[in-house]
């Protein structure tokens, strides 16, 4: 874990981008050779790109900025020249079958095996191919084998015995096998060594995986599944800084992507605002990870608002929607995730996104078991999906399932190891089974990842105050408070921190902070809390008017509501005792101070102290009453008939 501190030079990464018109007409052509091997996700990324260009580039920025985002000073010098492009064809020339390079004789075998492969039955596509040998319809018949069996073995799931997964790895073995005799044949293309990647990352030869799918960028850089998969395997940020990409524009949107896994975010939005400077403003992918990146920099409105304007542009786009779902659940707006979720399932009920939103959703209502099975749902879909493990990890410690909650957060882990929620997660649960060393490294693995994150800072000091470390635990809560302490917990545990080490005057003032900044939210346990404090604190410096006031507040809440009853007596007590102590003392010192004294003075102080007297026989009479309101309310009325008795301008309590 000591990379995570490493800080690694990934800034002089980027490539020049062309003319517009060039990556126009770059787009078209590799948009006719995805489509015709059937890699449906890289057209669709191509045509979502291809929509959002500006023709025309311009040396001058576009006015579209990135809000909070400091551009940097970034020098040519630092970016890669721009490559020789490839001559294209005609626009008009996309889906036309006659420019596709296959033979005749297989033109037919190919065009019916295409439509079984549009209607996903793979077999089917590849025995129609069989005798085919061509780039086009060997990729396509290789690439529907591997389809056929790897869907198998995932519909068979939890039922699959050994000797399927024997099976299906030996499959994979032959794939290899003849994907490798190609390449070495030079028979093959760069679809054919991604698909060969593709195997590679089935069979857990990861370093094998990367080189080919390295070598496939370099002769197909538009096949933008390839740098996704090539980004899967890169999960460290000095892998990433050592990686030898080719000096293609794509390779800007690929580090986009990466430094938003890698939680790079500045580096994301200089990298994003340089492509919006070239002429991609209106990119949705782009767009998307800037909503994206600012949801992990926990600017909530500015992200709030990003996605509500991707929805505005494309209201039927599922892509990063479970983010948006997450922000909405964080904020607590019920009723705009209640219609993201109905729109979801609209546009489709089987996608992880719509899953994660309907988790979220049940979850922000209680239904933790209605939550836990759609994020169930959500892995079986897609056993890698990230954001379901951490969900479902809080789902377990929602309900105090603290082995399966571990169980998922290390599988999130597993995944990504920098993902950070996973590891606060971790941290919380150790915290709450008692085992505060475990969170401890927890919570600074997570504070490694966030280092300006507040929320990892004050969890450190916590542990760090369990475990009697008061100095670090003191200084972990300034340091959160310096970063501005999102969730408003540093002051609270300063102020706690205080009561321990025997400081009430500093704890006070914590106290009397944190309820200014809290005062709209009075319905926490913090809160009542502060309350109760703050009465003693007055009363024991006998400013009984104040201490009266916190204490009637803490009657608002269950936890405090008895010893606050409690303490409305003392209070009442003590200012008719030391009332009555002082107009003792001033009748013996009259003589000496020449000041006259209201004989009737004494029998209205013995009506009051009488008055308290018969509220609490009447109260030990009414002990036996189940209706706790009358008893509240007779307290209250006599509290309030003392209040009523007593002349304040006689006083002059400091």
């Amino acid at each position: 874990m000591s990379n995570y501190a490493m800080e690694v030079d990934v800034a002089k990464v980027g490539c020049l981008v062309p003319k517009m018109d060039d990556v126009k007409k770059e787009l078209l052509v590799s948009m006719k050779e995805l489509y015709a091997r059937g890699l449906k996700t890289s057209c669709q990324w191509s045509s979502d790109l291809l929509l959002s260009l500006e023709v025309g580039n311009n040396s001058k920025p576009l006015p579209k900025k990135i809000e909070g985002y400091k551009r940097p000073k970034i020098t040519r010098t630092c970016l890669t020249p721009v490559p020789k492009r490839m001559s294209v064809s005609k626009p008009t020339d996309l889906y036309s079958i006659d420019l596709l390079p296959i033979p005749y004789h297989e033109m037919e075998q190919y065009l019916h095996a295409r439509a079984c492969y549009n209607a996903k039955e793979y077999q089917r596509a590849t025995f129609w191919l069989k005798n085919c040998h061509s780039n086009i319809p060997l990729f396509l018949r290789i690439y529907s084998d591997y389809l056929a069996a790897d869907s198998n073995i995932k519909n068979i799931g939890s039922e699959a015995t050994p000797s399927m997964f024997k099976e299906y790895r030996n499959f994979l073995d032959y794939l290899s096998q003849l994907l490798e005799s190609i390449r070495q044949q030079k028979r093959g293309d760069g679809y054919l060594t991604y698909l060969l990647g593709m195997v590679y990352v089935k069979l857990e030869q990861y370093e094998a995986a990367v080189n080919m799918l390295v070598e496939s960028i370099k002769d197909v850089p538009l096949n933008w599944h390839a740098w996704m998969q090539l980004g899967d395997l890169i999960v460290d940020r000095v892998k990433l800084s050592k990686l030898e990409l080719p000096n293609h524009w794509m390779k800007n949107f690929f580090y986009c992507q990466k430094y938003l896994d890698l939680q790079l975010n500045e580096q994301m939005l200089g990298m994003t605002q340089y492509l919006f400077n070239c002429g991609f403003s209106d990119s949705i992918f782009l767009q998307s990870k800037v909503a994206v990146c600012y949801h992990n920099k926990r600017y909530i409105e500015i992200a709030v608002q990003k996605f509500q304007e991707l929805i505005e542009i494309e209201p039927c786009r599922l892509e990063n929607m479970d983010t948006y779902s997450n922000l909405l659940y964080v904020q607590h707006q019920r009723v705009e995730l209640a219609y993201l979720a109905q729109r979801a399932v609209k546009i489709d009920k089987y996608r992880v996104e719509t899953c994660c939103i309907l988790g979220n959703y049940y979850s922000l209502h209680g239904e933790h078991q209605k939550a836990m099975r759609y994020f169930h749902r959500a892995l079986k879909l897609n056993p890698l999906y990230l954001a379901a493990w951490t969900l479902l990890g809080q789902e377990y410690m929602e309900l105090k399932n603290s082995n399966d909650a571990i169980q998922s957060y290390s599988k999130a882990l597993e995944i990504n190891k920098y993902e950070y929620r996973a590891w606060y997660g971790l941290g919380q649960t150790y915290e709450i089974l008692g085992m505060f060393k475990h969170s401890l490294h927890f919570f600074k693995q997570a504070q490694l990842l966030r280092p300006f994150d507040s929320r990892m800072i004050i969890a450190v000091g916590n542990v760090y105050e369990k475990l009697g470390n008061i100095d670090m635990a003191f200084q972990s809560y300034l340091k959160g408070r310096a970063m501005g302490d999102d969730e408003k917990l540093g002051l609270i545990y300063l102020a706690k921190l205080y009561v321990v080490i025997n400081k009430p005057n500093d704890a006070a003032k914590m106290f009397l902070e944190y309820i200014e900044e809290h005062g709209l939210d009075e319905q926490t346990r913090d809160h009542s809390y502060a309350y109760m404090f703050l009465a003693n604190y007055n009363l024991s410096r006998m400013n009984y008017d104040q201490a009266f006031h916190y204490a009637q507040k803490c009657l608002n809440y269950a936890e405090t509501k008895e010893e606050a009853k409690a303490l409305l007596k003392t209070i009442v007590h003590e200012r008719i005792f030391m009332e009555i102590d002082n107009i003792i003392l001033g009748t013996s010192m009259s003589e000496k101070q020449s000041k006259d004294y209201d004989k009737e003075e004494m029998p209205r102080q013995l009506e009051l102290l009488s008055l308290t007297q018969t509220s609490e026989v009447n109260q030990n009479e009414d002990d036996d009453d189940d209706d706790n309101s009358d008893e509240e309310e007779h307290l209250c009325n006599s509290i309030s008939r003392y209040m009523n008795l007593v002349d304040y301008s006689e006083f002059n309590i400091d």
